[in-house]
């Protein structure tokens, strides 16, 4: 079963009509934060990896060459940018315009651009999770919660309240892509839609989710307070 990586970076605001999204800003090493995200998961376990943002970004600021030359330096010959003529309202809605467009089938592993962390992945339906109480900073009310049972099961996953010391780390995968687009379709039209509400939905459906723990943790916003 094809196994694809999707990185959404299509967050929109009014400031980047004039300031570049910092996620595509380049690290010491020269790489933009977004390519940073994923550079220590196991990048041969993908078929292929979806860098995917707004057409208008690359139109002002060349973001599609920018990560096309950092791929070719990272000899990552399975990623590819796809570019989204419309803006978004949400991140699932993302997710769910790159799989259309690019006709993804199988397994997907999602993750956010502004992170990173190290983890083995899996064409399981999993949630990636880190302990607050191993970070020096973090402001709490910009991530989402997740319960696990005794029996190291995903028992409940929440927004922006703190109901356990796990939280999602920004990487979720989902074992089969149909089952993604099933939930989007009848959730599309909730206002602030998290891709967090989804896997609580499939959860509420009796779909089994693992917590993956992950090492390494690095938030990019809370470095940049």
């Amino acid at each position: 079963m094809k196994f694809s990586l999707i990185i959404p970076v299509a967050a929109y605001c009014p400031e980047y009509e004039y300031t570049m999204p910092f996620v595509f800003g380049l690290n010491k090493d020269g790489y933009s934060l977004c390519v940073e995200s994923v550079q220590y998961l196991d990048i041969s376990k993908f078929d292929t990896i979806y860098f995917t943002t707004l057409k208008k970004f690359d139109e002002k600021y060349s973001v599609g060459e920018l990560l096309k030359l950092q791929f070719k330096r990272l000899n990552w010959t399975k990623a590819k940018v796809v570019l989204l003529h419309e803006i978004t309202s949400s991140q699932p809605e993302t997710v769910y315009e790159t799989i259309k467009s690019e006709n993804i089938n199988g397994s997907i592993y999602i993750k956010d651009a502004d992170c990173t962390f190290a983890s083995e992945v899996s064409q399981q339906n999993r949630i990636a999770t880190y302990q607050l109480e191993k970070l020096n900073w973090v402001d709490p009310q910009h991530k989402s919660y997740v319960d696990i049972d005794d029996g190291y099961y995903v028992t409940n996953i929440i927004e922006k309240r703190i109901i356990s010391h796990n939280f999602c780390a920004g990487g979720y995968s989902f074992e089969n892509v149909d089952d993604f687009c099933h939930y989007y379709e009848m959730m599309k039209d909730e206002h602030g839609l998290y891709l967090s509400h989804i896997i609580y939905a499939m959860l509420l459906d009796r779909y089994i989710f693992r917590p993956e723990n992950v090492t390494n943790y690095k938030d990019f916003l809370d470095e940049q307070q």
